[in-house]
């Protein structure tokens, strides 16, 4: 074949000054110009080369293009009797054309197809192997410049170690768009991440796919194995009648543990519904906590109810601070009875005129509800008062999970949300244990409190201690039948009474401030201050307050110590070791060069070595590897389970239907909309095409 050759040993630049790759250019007969990529005689194939396995044939050819700056795909597949391939074609990407269409008129759309013949033919041999058969290297193209290597789809490779870090993401409820942004800070640039953010989106996709129709399956799955791993891990569940997740509670050993010491319990919805319970008046919620929490408080959120007042009383009485403050002073005070909070409220009913406003009398019915004088001796944690404990749960969970999870995601979510707790819990537990705050009275009291007590409670404590000592005094003191009773007025120039057992110190304060939350009041510590007690009684020391709260075994539930140490996922904590280690020695390598290049050279040569395992070669298997992250993230569907979960009916939790709005907010929105403007007299309500001023 006679031809024009135009070729070079090296990479050379076209018009535009873009480098593209070696190849040589000739000119067939035809006028067909061809480019004949040039490389070296090791990474191009030749025809008798054998290989191993139809994989490791075809990662060689993909590598080969890599590096030369093709894509190439996999075409025709002949199969023998026996079902095994006999015949394989790898063909360029750009092989064949494009069919036209009508709408190709319309839209703008591209081709890369450009009949390019370029290709490779792999045959099964007796020997057990393959080899290349038929090699054609002219491309009717010219190869991709250096810079386009990088988004060449053989170049685009998401191995085992990306799956990963995509993974660990997800763990983290971060995106695959940020994770790929996140990676390509630690890679440097995003050539070096050797592959796209539609790959990281892919891993993604193909995890949710994996999960999809069998969620509620793989979570129950995955508590079945905790379960199995630790013994003082517990968790139940309930189907319907269509044999659909309904519910779970579970609760690993430090929930116990945590539950025996202070008997706080936090629960979900297994389902994708939203479920509110316990913070509005509604009357439904209150049969439905009656019924099936039968040991539980009901009781009404007074922040909720306070904020409808203005609404409520009219916009005159809404202004008139005077009501307000006269309002909020008996909403507000913990310190009253019964008796004189309904004398109090009933004097301001009849001073402003309320007694015949509906949602006051209806408040009035319902205070036991929500007026703390009728629950003074119960500890509610300040539920009532605000909710800011349960907002504040939300928006700490919300920023460990969203709304679009899965139950996996979610499981997942929510042990990275309890890691998160615990760490903080551990870090003040250490500065309990270091930190030593100032005294600011010389009572053994006080240095007594500071040795039991936590750091934020001993802080309540001293200002009790404080006001005992400097704004308390004794107004009256009577001794009958072994019991003293003072009578003790304090800053705010409040008399109360102080019942106390001589015997054994047992003393009781009228206020009840802070008794329901296991907590002495000032006018208590005035009393034990006037015995000259050196330390606070055991009774008075409620455990979940003090320093050893958190001191017990993890694992020891009922005085029974848990041994799980046996039975550890040792392979995700030597993964997370490993990954720690080498973070460590590039830390410690970086700016010096030789050390950069022997840490690289070892994981080279293991990687290398693991190839040579077969344990990943680029294609097939790593295919198995990708299913393998996968399997580890969201745990594998047992199949010699009897249980059969299916998943819960997904339903909208956000927009559906519309709230019904208060007038307040009406006249709020009809003030903020701007109103039509007539240009031509320069009116407001109408524009200048509806003006009836114009002719």
């Amino acid at each position: 074949m006679d031809s024009a050759s135009g070729g070079c040993d090296e990479s050379y630049s076209i018009d535009t000054g873009v480098e593209v790759s070696a190849c040589d250019m000739e000119i067939s007969p035809g006028m067909t110009k061809y480019w004949r990529p040039i490389c070296a005689n090791s990474l191009k194939p030749h025809v008798g080369q054998q290989f191993d396995s139809l994989d490791s044939a075809f990662g060689f050819y993909k590598q080969y293009a890599g590096s030369v700056g093709f894509d190439c795909r996999q075409s025709t597949t002949r199969k023998g009797r026996d079902g095994g391939i006999v015949l394989k074609h790898v063909v360029c990407s750009r092989e064949g054309f494009k069919h036209r269409h009508r709408s190709d008129a319309k839209r703008r759309r591209v081709s890369s197809r450009v009949r390019c013949k370029a290709k490779v033919v792999f045959k099964f041999i007796p020997k057990g192997c393959y080899s290349v058969h038929f090699f054609e290297e002219r491309h009717t193209h010219s190869m991709c410049s250096s810079i386009a290597k990088q988004f060449l789809k053989v170049n685009r490779n998401l191995d085992v170690g990306y799956q990963i870090f995509v993974a660990s993401c997800v763990r983290a409820n971060i995106g695959p768009t940020r994770s790929y942004r996140l990676f390509k800070e630690i890679v440097g640039d995003y050539s070096n991440v050797g592959a796209t953010s539609v790959d990281f989106q892919n891993f993604k996709r193909d995890l949710m796919a994996y999960i999809l129709n069998g969620d509620a399956q793989l979570l129950i799955d995955t508590l079945f194995k905790r379960r199995e791993l630790c013994e003082a891990f517990g968790f139940e569940y309930d189907v319907d009648e269509a044999d659909q997740l309904s519910r779970v509670f579970l609760a690993d050993a430090v929930s116990r543990k945590n539950f025996s010491l202070f008997g706080d319990v936090v629960s979900f919805d297994a389902t994708y519904r939203t479920n509110r319970l316990g913070i509005y008046q509604d009357p439904a919620v209150k049969v439905a906590v009656a019924q099936v929490f039968g040991a539980s408080k009901h009781r009404f959120c007074m922040w909720h109810i306070m904020c409808k007042v203005g609404e409520k009383v009219g916009p005159f009485l809404s202004k008139d601070e005077v009501f307000r403050r006269k309002l909020n002073c008996i909403v507000w005070d913990n310190s009253i009875d019964p008796e004189a909070f309904e004398l109090r409220w009933n004097q301001i009913m009849e001073e402003y005129g309320l007694g015949d406003n509906g949602w006051f009398r209806y408040l009035f019915e319902s205070r036991t509800f929500w007026a703390s004088p009728y629950f003074q001796d119960e500890f509610m944690a300040g539920l009532v008062r605000t909710t800011s404990r349960s907002e504040s749960q939300n928006s700490f969970f919300g920023s460990f999970s969203n709304g679009h999870s899965s139950l996996v995601e979610f499981l997942v979510h929510y042990d990275s949300a309890i890691s998160a707790q615990r760490h903080a819990q551990a870090k003040l537990n250490a500065d309990c244990e270091a930190c030593f705050p100032v005294l600011k009275t010389p009572l053994a009291l006080e240095r007594h409190a500071m040795g039991v007590y936590t750091i934020s409670v001993f802080y309540d404590v001293q200002e009790e201690i404080c006001a005992a000592c400097f704004s308390c005094q004794v107004v009256s003191l009577s001794d009958s039948d072994g019991s003293v009773s003072y009578m003790i007025k304090d800053g705010n120039h409040r008399a109360w009474v102080v019942n106390l057992v001589l015997d054994d110190n047992c003393a009781r304060c009228s206020c009840k401030m802070f008794e329901r939350m296991g907590l002495l009041c000032k006018h208590i510590f005035f009393v034990f201050k006037d015995r000259g007690l050196e330390s606070i009684p055991s009774r008075y020391l409620v455990h979940r307050w003090t320093k050893g709260a958190c001191l017990h075994p993890i694992f020891d539930i009922d005085g029974i110590v848990v041994d799980q140490s046996a039975k550890v996922e040792n392979v995700r904590r030597l993964t997370n070791l490993m990954w720690s280690d080498i973070y460590a020695c590039v830390g410690l390598a970086d700016g010096n060069i030789d050390r950069l290049s022997q840490i690289r050279s070892v994981i080279n040569d293991q990687r290398k070595l693991f190839l040579q395992d077969g344990s990943d070669n680029g294609s097939s298997v790593a295919g198995g590897s990708k299913k393998s992250v996968i399997n580890s993230f969201c745990g594998s569907m047992s199949k010699a389970s009897s249980v059969e979960v299916h998943d819960p009916v997904k339903a909208k939790n956000k927009g559906s239907g519309k709230r019904l709005k208060s007038a307040r907010e009406r006249a709020a929105s009809k003030c903020a909309k701007q109103s039509r403007r007539c240009h031509t007299y320069d009116e407001y309500g109408h524009n200048s095409w509806t003006c009836p001023l114009n002719n």
